[in-house]
């Protein structure tokens, strides 16, 4: 395939040399005229290993042009890769000049070819705010040349790259994420992957646009909580490689999908006690930890959260079905549960709260747990009820723990929010 690739700095030029290396003609586009020569000449702008030696290949095989403008070779090419740069404002929000200023360009070369039968696909791979492809690529591009499916077709797919290792990251991804308008419709992009053992994700727009942001926040969140682990050791005379080996060597719970779910808070007996104890044990040593000190106030507000979203579905006074109330299925554990709270402000606020929890049916609680029952809802006998049908008519029907066989008996007319799923 004949590629444009705009914009080489180091995810383009990673682009231009693995495409290069897998057969494919490339035509590396910048508006920067040093750039434009060094990979024109086979040499690369920026270091990464591998890359040099790969356009110079391209260029000795006559596989690889450049150009300050992608209009000269539109017409003949299959897919456009966009990888300009999103830097950030003053404000902190990614700067979008540089990819509306080629989307722009494109648009306007596009809208004066004639309709091939084959139309070029084109790619953006900059890092963008969700949204932006909805809401400002494609509404330029359609109004410059259409919408998209006659004159081309349009894809995001972000780019997963690490410098120093780009070249290694860009054949064994750990996933290919592909954002497109319909379902199935950039089977061309995936022609450039083929041989690439990864998995493929087709999804939205806006859903492709926040994987990448999500990514990058949870890799800056991993070394700032390692960072924070590190200086708490050094204080305490621990080794903190040691602290974090032992660590890393939980691949169940630790390092893997595990909490890794958007929906209820965290609670119970040992997270927000154990939270509590590192951030008073760096306190009181004079060690800052914001990562991990921020964590209670972010379960705070998600708490706060799913109570507002609860409240707008229903209007005080009205009765409220709560599936659920111990922190979590199959115990009895009631110590700091998210769903007390949940109950706490709906009684509050003045609702007809009924609960149904089978995990209490029946049980006497004692010690901590009945303590921590008698100070947040002493009258938690009153609102429990022994089968859902006993509460007559509820406005709506909150899900604060998964029972699929007691859903299923519900009256599909009342509605329904499951807070795992928020």
């Amino acid at each position: 395939m004949k590629v444009i690739i705009c914009g080489l700095g180091y995810v383009g030029v990673t682009a231009a040399a693995c495409l290069i290396k897998d057969g494919h003609h490339v035509v590396g586009v910048d508006v920067n005229e040093v750039k434009v020569a060094d990979v024109g000449a086979g040499r690369s702008p920026v270091s990464e290993p591998g890359v040099g030696q790969l356009l110079a290949q391209g260029v000795s095989e006559d596989r690889l042009e450049t150009a300050t403008s992608a209009a000269d070779h539109l017409a003949t090419s299959d897919i456009v890769l966009i990888c300009v740069g999103t830097p950030s404002d003053a404000s902190g929000n990614l700067e979008l000049g540089y990819i509306m200023a080629v989307t722009q360009e494109i648009g306007e070369t596009l809208a004066a070819m004639p309709i091939r039968e084959e139309a070029p696909l084109i790619v953006f791979r900059s890092t963008m705010p969700p949204g932006t492809m909805e809401n400002k690529i494609i509404p330029t591009l359609t109004e410059l040349a259409g919408a998209p499916g006659e004159r081309y077709e349009i894809a995001f797919n972000p780019e997963f790259l690490r410098e120093s290792t780009a070249i290694e990251d860009y054949y064994a991804p750990a996933k290919i994420v592909i954002g497109e308008r319909e379902p199935g419709i950039s089977q061309e992009l995936r022609g450039l992957y083929a041989g690439i053992d990864a998995p493929i994700f087709e999804m939205p727009f806006t859903a492709a646009e926040m994987v990448k942001l999500t990514d990058n926040s949870f890799h800056a969140l991993k070394v700032a909580f390692g960072n924070e682990i590190g200086r708490l050791a050094l204080d305490l005379s621990v080794d903190p490689q040691h602290v974090i080996d032992a660590f890393l060597a939980d691949t169940r719970l630790n390092i893997s999908p595990a909490y890794f779910r958007p929906g209820g808070p965290f609670g119970g007996s040992c997270l927000p006690k154990d939270l509590r104890a590192v951030n008073a044990l760096a306190s009181s040593r004079g060690i800052q930890i914001p990562v991990i000190a921020s964590a209670l106030p972010s379960n705070a507000a998600h708490k706060t959260f799913l109570a507002e979203r609860v409240m707008s579905e229903a209007v005080p006074g009205t009765t409220i079905l709560l599936l659920g109330l111990s922190f979590k299925s199959d115990t009895d554990d009631l110590r700091e549960s998210p769903l007390i709270d949940l109950a706490e402000t709906l009684l509050g606020k003045g609702y007809d709260l009924r609960i149904y929890d089978p995990d209490l049916k029946g049980r006497t609680l004692v010690g901590a747990n009945l303590r921590f029952v008698e100070e947040h809802l002493p009258h938690l006998s009153r609102l429990l009820v022994e089968d859902v049908s006993d509460v007559v008519d509820p406005a709506l029907v909150v899900i604060g723990k998964p029972m699929k066989a007691v859903t299923e008996t519900l009256d599909p007319a009342v509605p329904v929010i499951n807070l795992a799923l928020l």
